[in-house]
């Protein structure tokens, strides 16, 4: 995988994560008063994102469906719903969040973008690196013997 990405990406990555790190620290934060909690406990803001594609006959891969949604403490918090483009809060907690991120029509249109543009480029890289290595593998002649005395 190394060799098939520029040291850039790694260096854009980790000072990416660096930034979400200090995300969550406040958002923890804003959580955790807005649900009158105290720091005493360990409290979890979990952040998953991905996308589904399927592999089309000409090889490229469509995009079926995106994910981008925040759990806290083990249960659903908020999540985007990439068709009508608007955050989804299950929780009455999560309602102030979703009301203020669905007035920021950027915010939106980046994670719809992301999920169906970036996330589906990166899925296609990362299948065709896979099947390199599948490749690779398979060249070896590997055999077997046993002698049972």
């Amino acid at each position: 995988m190394k060799e098939h990405l520029e040291p850039e990406y790694w260096e854009k990555g980790t000072q990416s994560r660096k930034s979400k790190q200090q995300w969550f620290k406040v958002n923890i934060d804003i959580l955790m008063k807005r649900m009158r909690q105290n720091d005493t406990d360990t409290h979890i803001l979990q952040w998953m994102h991905g996308c589904e594609g399927e592999t089309q006959p000409d090889g490229k891969m469509k995009f079926v469906r995106g994910m981008d949604m925040y759990n806290y403490d083990g249960s659903d918090f908020l999540s985007f719903d990439d068709d009508r483009q608007v955050w989804v809060a299950p929780i009455h907690a999560a309602e102030e969040t979703k009301r203020k991120w669905d007035e920021v029509q950027v915010l939106k249109e980046y994670t719809k973008g992301y999920l169906e543009k970036e996330c589906m480029e990166w899925m296609t890289k990362f299948r065709d690196y896979g099947r390199e290595q599948l490749v690779k593998a398979s060249m070896y002649d590997v055999r077997f013997f046993l002698f049972v005395c």
